[in-house]
């Protein structure tokens, strides 16, 4: 499998750091794949779906004083029909919410980072890493890889 290079955020977001981190784990340690890997039952995302409608900020509601940052960037991956679903539904049907929000969000970062680094891009572009989103089940202990349709990143190619 080779070595790992390890980034982790909670909510998977991206932020300058984070693709900074990732740029060196690709460019300079040699990195070829770039795996943005949620998980069911995650606290950061259930935080940001809890939060979504409540006139609270996340640091009012934790006490942790930067969280705002990563709830706001989670909070993109729900829809207005997230703030009825965590009110109104049961307690299996609000994880699920939690869940499908998680997934979005993961799908919508392997995206942010191609826009978001030239660097990152052009090396998926010329097929020297692939960038792919997973999911981990907390409870089955599976990963399902996601592809969303009409992403198509190019394999990453062997050393000559």
């Amino acid at each position: 499998m080779g070595d790992i290079f390890s980034v982790r955020i909670a909510g998977n977001v991206t932020s300058r750091k984070v693709l900074a981190s990732a740029e060196y784990g690709c460019v300079v340690a040699g990195a070829k794949l770039l795996l943005v890997m949620g998980h069911t039952r995650c606290g950061a995302v259930g935080a940001a779906v809890k939060l979504i409608c409540s006139p609270r900020t996340a640091a009012e509601a934790t006490g942790c004083q930067h969280l705002d940052h990563i709830v706001n960037d989670i909070q993109q991956s729900a829809d207005s029909a997230t703030c009825r679903a965590v009110e109104e539904r049961s307690t299996s049907e609000q994880t699920a919410t939690v869940d499908a929000v998680a997934r979005r969000n993961v799908l919508r970062v392997v995206e942010e980072i191609c826009e978001q680094s030239q660097t990152l891009d052009g090396l998926v572009q010329t097929g020297r890493i692939a960038i792919v989103g997973a999911m981990y089940d907390v409870v089955t202990g599976d990963i399902e890889f996601l592809v969303e349709h009409g992403m198509n990143h190019p394999r990453p190619q062997e050393p000559a």
